[in-house]
């Protein structure tokens, strides 16, 4: 999925808990998108700045050029950054070392749960790498133009109800 539809989602997902506290849910919101920005923000911001035209061929230059730095850092970093496995160790350790569950970094198996989905042909999730490379293959394309229409609309209709219900609800107080 996009960055800012996974962005979106992960709003929704925190907004009852962290209503309030606005800081708590930005965290969420950034461990929502952390995975993509880990592996797509080097090449990404490579490509515009030193060579704009093989961005717009970014599938192509990524079948093509994985001889290059960023493409290998973006399809290896995808691996890591895109597992429940590593997902859950690096919360283990957090847990030990803070002595408290942070909910904010649920964010981040939010993102890999959707990705693995809607990811088909193109970046399909190593959901349990490095114990296995499976990814699921019958997933849907996120950038098919049907998908991003439905997914903007349930995107659109659930922050009209979210605003309904809490704006309801606060003028009943």
């Amino acid at each position: 999925m996009d960055i800012l539809a996974h962005a979106l989602w992960t709003n929704i997902a925190y907004y009852k808990k962290y209503r309030i506290n606005l800081k708590n849910r930005l965290w969420a919101v950034f461990f929502g998108v952390a995975p993509d920005l880990i592996s797509f923000a080097p090449s990404t911001i490579y490509l515009l700045l030193f060579s704009p035209g093989s961005f717009l061929q970014y599938k192509l230059s990524l079948e093509v050029g994985r001889s290059q730095w960023y493409f290998r850092w973006a399809v290896e970093s995808y691996n890591y950054s895109h597992s429940l496995i590593i997902f859950l160790v690096v919360f283990l350790v957090l847990r030990l070392a803070l002595k408290k569950f942070y909910w904010p970094m649920l964010g981040w198996p939010l993102h890999i749960l959707i990705d693995i989905f809607t990811h088909k042909d193109f970046f399909e999730t190593p959901f349990m790498f490095p114990l296995s490379n499976f990814a699921n293959h019958h997933g849907v394309v996120w950038s098919e133009p049907r998908f991003m229409i439905i997914n903007y609309s349930a995107l659109a209709c659930a922050y009209i109800v979210i605003f309904y219900f809490y704006r309801k609800h606060a003028q009943n107080k």
